[in-house]
């Protein structure tokens, strides 16, 4: 992978990272310096990915590694305007409301890193269990436990 495909694929997710990342530290500034420093840090490993197909996993593994150090460094959390003003002119909306839904739910950090996977990122729920080096059943049982959590939630019910 040649210094323009790799800036290209990273400006792609530029978005979902930081909320990855954000999902981590729970403050703003640090989601930032954690996407900054995992891709500097992905970027000077760029030899050791074997498989270019997996490239969004394994930056995606670089960061959560970067934001677990940040965060045991740094316990503020995030406040969900600051969120919205970081990205209010390209912010997906859907994704900030999630993110706002996952972090107002009290979540552990295992849980809020398989639904930021599974809805942010679009893995399979074998991808994410893959990713997280986590098996398959606790993916799963955390991932539907969770989903019956949101669904009797008042407000999110249809």
């Amino acid at each position: 992978m040649d210094k323009e495909e790799f800036a290209r694929r990273v400006q792609d997710r530029r978005k979902d990272l930081y909320l990855a990342a954000l999902s981590v530290v729970r403050n703003t500034e640090d989601a930032k310096d954690a996407v900054s420093e995992a891709v500097a840090s992905a970027w000077e490993n760029l030899n050791k990915l074997k498989d270019e197909g997996k490239f969004d996993a394994w930056l995606l593994k670089i960061l959560y590694n970067v934001s677990k150090d940040m965060y045991k460094k740094n316990r503020a959390f995030a406040d969900l305007t600051e969120v919205e003003t970081a990205f209010s002119d390209h912010a997906d909306p859907g994704n900030v409301e999630f993110f706002d839904i996952i972090s107002r739910s009290g979540f552990d950090k295992t849980t809020m890193r398989i639904l930021t996977l599974r809805f942010v990122y679009e893995y399979s729920l074998e991808e994410t269990a893959e990713t997280m080096g986590t098996p398959l059943s606790t993916v799963k049982t955390k991932y539907y436990r969770a989903l019956k959590r949101l669904s009797e939630t008042e407000g999110l019910k249809q």
